[in-house]
């Protein structure tokens, strides 16, 4: 790794540990230079603003969950439907192994209506996943798995629906987390959507997941577990 490289990523890592430990909100520029001992010199040739960092934090993140789905994307005799499945869950925030990173967005994007945050987790997303979705969506129509006569096309509208219904259900969690309807109203939400998604790719009945609700919910706690914990601690 390259100095430079290096000490971008030194940032990073001080900057991410904080966020989790304090809260975005309650870390500032000047308690991450103190974490490395760094000068403000040194900082801002990298990053010109901490809003900078927490982007590349982002990235970073969505990055490593896209390097280790392309591995699994390709582990094995998975169908067309099981890849697309594996692909359109990169957009559900929680991740029960990943309850820090999800509380920071959590509280980010749907507590304090960070629009700028929720907007460029959103394009990463989609660029990074779009020409994958493309290439299984293709798969798919070519082994009869999928029956569209817009395979080109299908793809970025399955993962605008996608990012969507994340938002509805952060959106839903975050608001009334306590509200027992509310489990009953992001379902009936996912299976509309699931039956739309079926309907847009002619895909089989009951075939297309965007989220596993047991798993959801586990990570939801635990994501809502570590936001208690950091207003404990303010």
């Amino acid at each position: 790794m390259k100095k430079g490289d290096m000490k971008r990523t030194q940032i990073l890592d001080a900057a991410e540990k904080l966020f989790y430990e304090r809260g975005y909100d309650r870390t500032s520029v000047q308690d991450i230079l103190d974490v490395l001992g760094m000068s403000k010199g040194g900082f801002y040739h990298y990053f010109d603003a901490k809003d900078s960092v927490l982007q590349a934090v982002v990235e970073r993140r969505m990055q490593g969950r896209f390097d280790r789905l392309t591995a699994e994307l390709y582990n094995g005799r998975r169908g067309a439907v099981d890849r697309l499945n594996l692909l359109l869950g990169m957009a559900n925030l929680f991740e029960t192994e990943e309850a820090p990173f999800a509380a920071l967005l959590l509280k980010l994007c749907y507590q304090d209506k960070n629009a700028a945050m929720c907007a460029h987790r959103r394009r990463v997303l989609i660029d990074r996943l779009l020409p994958v979705v493309n290439d299984v969506v293709a798969e798919g129509v070519g082994d009869g798995s999928f029956h569209t006569r817009y395979p080109q096309a299908i793809g970025r509208l399955l993962l605008l629906m996608a990012c969507d219904v994340d938002d509805e259900v952060c959106a839903l969690l975050s608001d009334n987390p306590d509200n027992p309807d509310v489990m009953l109203r992001m379902l009936e939400l996912l299976n509309a959507w699931r039956e739309s998604a079926e309907r847009l790719i002619g895909a089989p009945y009951g075939s297309v997941v965007l989220f596993e609700v047991p798993r959801l919910i586990s990570a939801w706690q635990a994501a809502a577990a570590k936001l208690r914990e950091q207003e404990a601690e303010a």
